[in-house]
């Protein structure tokens, strides 16, 4: 059984650690599957955000270190 604090270490919002136990109480476990790879989908969105992210700053660092070469 999955627990309350591996859902919040997760990072779960309390509003869908509750639905997922509604859910586990009434044996819907495709309904639980559908809700944690919804979860991974946003946590995977801002994945990709950060890394945009981290490329700009890299891309600032380069050019930093070129124009400190001229």
């Amino acid at each position: 059984m999955i627990s309350v604090t591996m859902l919040a270490e997760l990072g779960l919002p309390p509003a869908e650690i509750s639905e997922f136990l509604r859910l586990e109480e009434k044996k819907q476990y495709v309904a639980q599957v559908r809700l944690l790879r919804k979860y991974r989908g946003e946590l995977l969105d801002r994945v990709h955000a950060n890394e945009k992210l981290i490329s700009g700053v890299d891309y600032l660092l380069y050019e930093i270190e070129r124009q400190k070469r001229r």
